[in-house]
C-alpha cells in the first residue's frame, strides 16, 4: 500500500469513527425521544390503546344477590346454615361460678393512677392483689375487676353482671350477718378497728399504773415503820 493510499484509508476511519461518537452523544443527551412517526394519526391511535377509567362509583349489589351464599354456607361441611338459637344460648348462659371473695383493703393513688384491691379468694382461702381491668385467678377467672372506690370494689363478668363487693369492717359485720354482695358464705370475722384497740390499750394502762402507784404506797410504808424501828429507843434487858 502506497503513502496516498494509507491517507485515504485513515479519512474514512476518522471519519467514521466521529460519526459513531456524535450518534453516541445524540443518544446520551435525550434528542429526538419526543419523534413520533405518523404524526396526529398516530398519537390517536396510542390514546384509543391506552386503558380507560371508570369513574363512577362503586355499586354495591343488593342484599338478596347473597341470598343463596347464605342458604349454603361454603365453609360449612352440610352447606347448611349454623343455628343461631343454640349459639345465643351460650352466650347468654351465667357464670359456672358465682363470686365469692371479700374485700379486704383499698389503695387508690391518683397521682400514679394506680388503684389496687386487695381480697381474699375465699374459693381458696388466699390473699389476691389485682389492679382495675384484670381478672380473678382459678375458677373465678371469669369476673374482672372493672371500678373500685374507696369501700367497694365492683366486678363484671362474661355475661356483663356486675357485683359489688363492700369493704368489711366490725361495725358491718356486726350489722349485717349475712355478706349480700360478696357471695353467699357468711364474711369471717373483721378484725377490732383501732379505736377498739386503744380503748384496751388504755384501761391496760390505767390498770397498770393503778397497781404501780400501789406498790409505790406500800414501800412508802415499809420505809416509814423501818425508820420508826431504827429511831425508837432500846432498854436494856437485865
Amino acid at each position: 500500500m502506497n503513502d496516498h493510499a494509507a491517507r485515504w484509508t485513515t479519512k474514512v476511519l476518522a471519519t467514521a469513527c466521529g460519526v459513531l461518537l456524535l450518534l453516541l452523544v445524540v443518544q446520551y443527551a435525550g434528542l429526538g425521544r419526543g419523534v413520533r412517526w405518523g404524526g396526529a394519526a398516530a398519537e390517536e391511535d396510542e390514546a384509543r390503546a391506552l386503558p380507560t377509567i371508570d369513574q363512577r362509583p362503586l355499586q354495591m349489589p343488593a342484599a338478596g344477590a347473597y341470598a343463596a351464599i347464605d342458604a349454603h354456607p361454603l365453609f360449612n361441611a352440610d352447606r347448611q346454615p349454623s343455628p343461631l338459637d343454640a349459639a345465643s344460648a351460650d352466650d347468654a348462659a351465667p357464670p359456672a361460678n358465682p363470686l365469692n371473695v371479700q374485700l379486704t383493703g383499698v389503695i387508690i393513688d391518683e397521682v400514679n393512677h394506680v388503684r389496687v384491691a386487695m381480697l381474699l379468694d375465699k374459693a381458696r382461702n388466699q390473699p389476691v392483689s389485682i389492679k382495675v381491668g384484670m381478672p380473678l385467678e382459678g375458677d373465678q377467672a371469669a369476673w374482672t375487676l372493672v371500678e373500685l372506690k374507696p369501700r367497694v370494689a365492683v366486678f363484671r363478668n362474661a355475661a356483663a353482671e356486675t357485683s359489688e363487693v363492700e369493704l368489711e369492717t366490725a361495725a358491718a359485720a356486726a350489722k349485717s350477718p349475712a355478706n349480700p354482695r360478696g357471695g353467699g358464705k357468711m364474711p369471717a370475722p373483721a378484725a377490732r378497728t383501732p379505736a377498739a384497740r386503744n380503748e384496751k390499750s388504755d384501761a391496760s394502762a390505767g390498770d397498770l399504773a393503778k397497781r404501780i402507784e400501789e406498790r409505790r404506797r406500800q414501800m412508802r410504808e415499809e420505809a416509814e415503820r423501818n425508820r420508826a424501828n431504827v429511831h425508837a429507843p432500846q432498854t436494856d434487858k437485865k
